[in-house]
Formats: structure tokens, sequence, C-alpha cells
């Protein structure tokens, strides 16, 4: 179903060029079109959006060069990722509830991809979607006590591989620029922040590290009510 918010051919055209020489990788269509039904479908339901970009990874497992030196024991099976959204939709759930907010509970729309490059594992590059009218900040990171979106992100990674977050909350990393912000007439008019946020977004799009032969998933998007994106 095409949506008002669709890019064009021709922009798809330029999109994927952009991002193929920026990221020196091609850039798989089959991927980068759900993740912009995905947003799509998140415009169509939220007139302004936040936008926080994330990286999941695994711990150290072992000591190097020592399989038999345990450092942790970790949940590092391919469910790992279901498993962080589960425990990040189960805390906007109770945030809702606390804060007596009426309605349903309101929970991002993301999409993800799987790489691996040099590691032993795999590493997870995530864009969560937010209504900004309920959430508009990432906030501090470094305050592991405080209640906000970043350090829910942290504590639903942890939780998902079996380690305490205040021993491993670096685990989930945000890197520079991690934010975004933009409104339903920021992407009608294709406005600089909207089109730069979509040029980070087909990084998760492109074919250069991703583990092609380990027979899991490397991608996935939330479902889009409207224009039915993928599942994870």
């Amino acid at each position: 179903m095409e949506s008002k918010y669709s890019l064009t051919n021709e922009e798809i055209d330029d999109l994927v060029e952009i991002a193929s020489k920026k990221y020196r990788s091609p850039i798989d269509r089959d991927i980068l079109n759900p993740l912009l039904n995905m947003v799509y479908g998140t415009v169509e339901q939220h007139k302004r959006i936040l936008v926080i970009r994330t990286d999941l990874r695994f711990a150290q497992s072992h000591v190097p060069g020592e399989p038999d030196l345990p450092l942790c024991f970790q949940r590092d099976d391919a469910q790992a990722i279901t498993r962080s959204f589960e425990s990040l939709k189960s805390q906007l759930r109770a945030d809702h509830n606390r804060s007596r907010r009426p309605g349903n509970p309101t929970l991002p729309s993301y999409g993800w991809c799987r790489e691996r490059d040099t590691s032993v594992h795999p590493h997870y590059h995530l864009m969560l979607l937010f209504n900004r009218d309920i959430y508009g900040y990432l906030g501090n990171y470094q305050e592991l006590d405080a209640a906000n979106m970043a350090i829910r992100i942290q504590k639903a990674w942890c939780s998902a591989i079996g380690l305490a977050h205040e021993d491993y909350a670096t685990l989930a990393e945000f890197p520079p620029n991690a934010v975004y912000r933009f409104s339903r007439f920021d992407a009608l008019d294709r406005n600089p922040v909207y089109w730069s946020f979509l040029i980070r977004l087909a990084y998760l799009a492109k074919t250069r590290t991703k583990d092609v032969h380990s027979g899991y998933r490397n991608f996935g998007t939330s479902q889009c009510p409207r224009l039915g994106g993928l599942a994870s």
C-alpha cells in the first residue's frame, strides 16, 4: 500500500546511491524497502517522531585464546534481539501505567540488522521510532538509576542476554548523533534532518559485514498496521 509519505522511485535511487558511497557497501533494497515502509507507517500514526539509534553487542565470553576460562555466562542465542524488544515494551507498559496516561501504552516502531565482522559474536544495529509527544528524549545513559529511554534500552538488552545492567550497561551503545527528531511535515518536505535520518537508516541495509552464512535472519522490522511491515 502506498503512503503519501512514500519516497518516489527516483528518491529511493538517490538514497541508495548516497548510502552506498557513504558506507562503501552495496545497499540491499530487499532490506531497505521494509525499513522505509516501517517509517511511513510510523509517520502515519504519529505527528512527531523521536528516533534513537543504538548498537547492541554481546560481552566477551572467554579469556582471549582460552575458551575454557569463561568471563561471563550470557544468553547469546539468536532470540536475544526479540527478548530485548519484549523487555523494552514491558518497561514502557509499566511506565504508562505508573504515569496513569489514558489509552494504550505507546510502543516504538523499530528496524534492526544483525552483523558480524571479526568478533566471535554478532552485533545488532537498531533504530527505534517513538511518538515524540510521549517520549521526546534519549536521556543520560550514564545515570544507571535514571528513568529515561537510554537506561530502559540498556536494561532491555542486559535482560535479554542475562547479564547485570550495573555491570554491562555499555553493551548497549549510543553512537554520535544517536537522536533524530522530525515531523510529518518534515517527511513530506524531505527536510534535511529527515533525509539525514533516511541515509542513516540505510546503513542497516548495507551488505558489507552481513553474516549471510549463519542461517539466521539478518534484519527485521516491527509490524506496521497500515503498511504491513515485516515482523521481527
